[in-house]
């Protein structure tokens, strides 16, 4: 069931921010992460996590721009700050921003007197420095790092107007690992096959299969290497020729 993540308001957020407000009606949080998000509409929706990183989020914005694309970029907290220029263009060029913590940390077996200390750094931080990007939001969208994460955090984050209208923690429905039988790319994660070698034609393979396989979907990407900006040159006009159209995290039923 795909619920709403609530928040605690950290205390030096600005008023500017506690104002921003909208109107995601109250859910119970879910206890884990919310995956199987938009399979079997032939639609793609496009997600890039922990950038904004110089000379490749520029080079996937070219390409987004190229073929009139919208996506979801999960940024990282210290990476927003170090590249205001970078963030500036995705929001000017009508993408989505989420927020992917704020220095990309597992939020696992931490330490049980300081949790709570981590999760609001990580979390709470991170939407204060990513609140003046979220104009094209229709919510706040948050996807845990490694996607770990304890229900502990949702009970602990659960009282607060902004909060409220967080949904999360994300996860997605295509490319998140890699999955070779017989010599068949079945699935691919990019940041798994630039570790392995893997040249992009077949990983894209394994990115077209799976995405066919559950017509359509959220597909996981990192902006972090030169090899995951050619792919998606590569795989978007592939993924067009299979008759697949591209809609973004606000085009989501997350009732």
């Amino acid at each position: 069931m795909k619920k709403i993540l609530f928040f605690v308001l950290l205390s030096t957020l600005s008023l500017s921010n506690a104002q921003i407000n909208f109107g995601v009606e109250d859910k119970d949080f879910s206890k884990g992460n919310i995956g199987n998000i938009h399979t079997g509409h032939n639609e793609i929706i496009l997600t890039f996590d922990d950038g904004p990183v110089p000379g490749v989020t520029d080079k996937v914005l070219d390409i987004l721009s190229e073929h009139n694309i919208k996506a979801t970029f999960f940024v990282i907290g210290n990476n927003v700050k170090a590249n205001p220029k970078l963030m500036k263009r995705m929001v000017d060029e009508g993408h989505i921003i989420g927020n992917h913590s704020m220095s990309h940390i597992a939020l696992q077996h931490l330490d049980p007197l300081t949790w709570k200390d981590i999760v609001n750094r990580e979390i709470l931080d991170a939407h204060s420095v990513i609140t003046p990007y979220l104009v094209n939001n229709k919510h706040f969208y948050f996807r845990a790092p490694y996607a770990a994460w304890d229900k502990s955090f949702a009970e602990f984050l659960n009282e607060n107007e902004i909060g409220k209208q967080y949904i999360g923690p994300i996860l997605w429905d295509i490319g998140g690992e890699l999955e070779v039988k017989d010599g068949k790319y079945l699935q691919a994660a990019d940041w798994e096959c630039w570790s392995k070698k893997i040249s992009i034609d077949d990983c894209m393979s394994g990115y077209l299969y799976e995405a066919t396989k559950r017509k359509g979907g959220v597909i996981l990407m990192h902006d972090l290497r030169h090899q995951s900006a050619e792919l998606l040159a590569k795989m978007i006009p592939e993924l067009e020729d299979r008759g697949f159209t591209f809609s973004t995290m606000n085009d989501v039923n997350w009732k």
